[in-house]
């Protein structure tokens, strides 16, 4: 009977440890920041211009949001050929255009052209510069969030975007390895540590978004634009000094909320979340 209760003992003191060790984990932020020579930051967006057409990226997100607005600036429709459309990572080139059929949810962003407004050429740009915490989807997918529709869709490799109007073109996350210093102060810092620079020349990630498009469905006229990024720095961060907490007080009921914002963040910047 003493055996049995010292195993159940054990056990108890061996589920709380556990339990102990769970609850007290601590979050730590890895941040990539990213430097392009194609592009240029307006906003708090990357931006991309020429003559027809305006690409517009923000890449905070948990692995980086590689997806993008793409704005017509002509009086024509435009038609993206996403059967030429590709993400490039490091050279391997991956397809925007599968010939998938899919029930999906679909939003009027995606389905449809809507006049281009101040809603990003504002102050604070498509995306707002006070990114919320925790962040489960990227700013692209929280636009791309709308209404559900039960319809077998069948996609589309050719996209029109209407004259003076934009989508949004959304598929791959950027996802780079993690980096393990196996320094404990710089991979579990007090405050934050930049632990590695790279310059174009010398870095290990390079990715890129070809585009394909034309003023004619047939493809006439066809022309490319490549949107090139590269992983310029790697800075850890502890979880007090990447975010904030501030309260939020409802105007009617005076009632005040816990609200957590990252004080980090950028465009050109991305994270992984990680734990000690």
């Amino acid at each position: 009977m003493n055996k049995q209760k010292s195993k159940l003992i054990a056990a108890v003191t061996v589920g709380l440890v556990c339990l102990g060790m769970i609850s007290c984990k601590t979050n730590y932020y890895q941040v990539y920041d990213v430097k392009s020579n194609t592009l240029t930051q307006k906003d708090n967006s990357l931006v991309y211009e020429n003559a027809d057409v305006r690409v517009l990226y923000n890449l905070w997100s948990e692995n980086g949001a590689i997806g993008f607005v793409f704005e017509n600036k002509t009086d024509q429709d435009i038609f993206i050929d996403m059967g030429q459309t590709f993400f490039i990572k490091n050279g391997a080139a991956n397809d925007y255009f599968k010939n998938r059929e899919y029930s999906t949810t679909t939003t009027t962003n995606m389905s449809l052209g809507y006049s281009v407004s101040n809603e990003y050429l504002g102050s604070e740009g498509l995306w707002s510069s006070k990114y919320s915490v925790p962040t489960e989807v990227s700013p692209i997918a929280n636009l791309m969030k709308g209404t559900s529709k039960s319809v077998i869709m069948k996609e589309a490799e050719f996209v029109c975007i209407p004259a003076k109007s934009w989508k949004i073109i959304s598929e791959y996350e950027i996802s780079p390895n993690f980096y393990l210093t196996c320094v404990k102060k710089n991979d579990y810092p007090k405050k934050s540590v930049n632990i590695l620079s790279y310059t174009e020349s010398t870095t290990p990630l390079i990715f890129k978004n070809r585009i394909a498009y034309s003023q004619t469905k047939d493809g006439n006229g066809l022309k490319h634009i490549e949107n090139v990024f590269y992983l310029s720095g790697i800075t850890n961060y502890s979880k007090k000094s990447a975010i904030m907490k501030s309260e939020i007080e409802d105007c009617y009921t005076g009632l005040k909320q816990i609200k957590y914002s990252f004080k980090i963040g950028g465009p050109d910047k991305f994270y992984k979340e990680y734990t000690k």
